[in-house]
């Protein structure tokens, strides 16, 4: 939480227009420290939620022997988890934002997402990516989106055309920030990874201040 604090100040003092974030619960506490800060509109999509990408090799291997990659217990854990609440509750526990996918979602919104390959995941960053870009296109918004390390690369990676892969390609410690400028011929990778905003204490995972070996 002081991580998200931080990050709060930073987009305060950079200034952001609205802000977009997963439905996973420290998801929501880090961007509600950012609203608490900047008091912009806040809106949930289930669709910027952490894909399994340590999973991906393993349910490729299940699909293609045959093998049915759904299961009642990888259902009851997903339900039983303390990140995964039902959308209701969510609003009534942080009340604050909008719950406006441009894509229908069930409640219980992380069963659908259950074992989902890497071409899935890829292809659910491509729809985020157009319904967002769609939804502000022809303005200068400046627009936060708070997510994970995995799908957050992933969503990198198809702004910058690099291709899929199972690693995760643009790295991020806890609370960092990465900018990329979206025009309607390119975008333009302005940093990534930044923790300009943390004390070198409350860096955590994701960058190392050792030397170079």
């Amino acid at each position: 939480m002081a991580q998200a604090i931080q990050v709060g100040r930073q987009m305060k003092l950079w200034g952001i227009d609205v802000m977009y974030s997963s439905c996973m619960q420290r998801t929501l506490e880090t961007a509600g420290a950012i609203y608490e800060s900047t008091n912009v509109s806040w809106h949930v999509w289930p669709s910027l939620i952490e894909t399994d990408r340590r999973g991906w090799p393993s349910i490729r291997e299940r699909i293609s022997s045959g093998q049915s990659v759904g299961s009642s217990a990888v259902d009851r854990q997903r339900l039983d988890h303390p990140n995964h609440l039902p959308l209701e509750a969510l609003r009534q526990r942080f009340g604050s934002f909008t719950i406006d996918p441009p894509s229908p979602w069930q409640e219980q919104w992380w069963l659908q997402l259950a074992n989902e390959t890497r071409e899935q995941a890829y292809a659910r960053a491509d729809e985020t990516l157009h319904h967002l870009l769609q939804r502000h296109r022809g303005s200068n918004a400046r627009i936060a989106v708070v997510c994970h390390n995995a799908f957050g690369s992933v969503l990198l990676s198809r702004l910058t055309l690099t291709p899929p892969c199972d690693h995760v390609v643009f790295g991020h410690a806890h609370a960092a920030i990465s900018a990329v400028d979206v025009f309607e011929t390119h975008n333009q990778i302005r940093f990534t990874n930044y923790v300009g905003h943390l004390s070198h204490d409350e860096v955590t995972e994701g960058v190392d201040f050792g030397p170079l070996r």
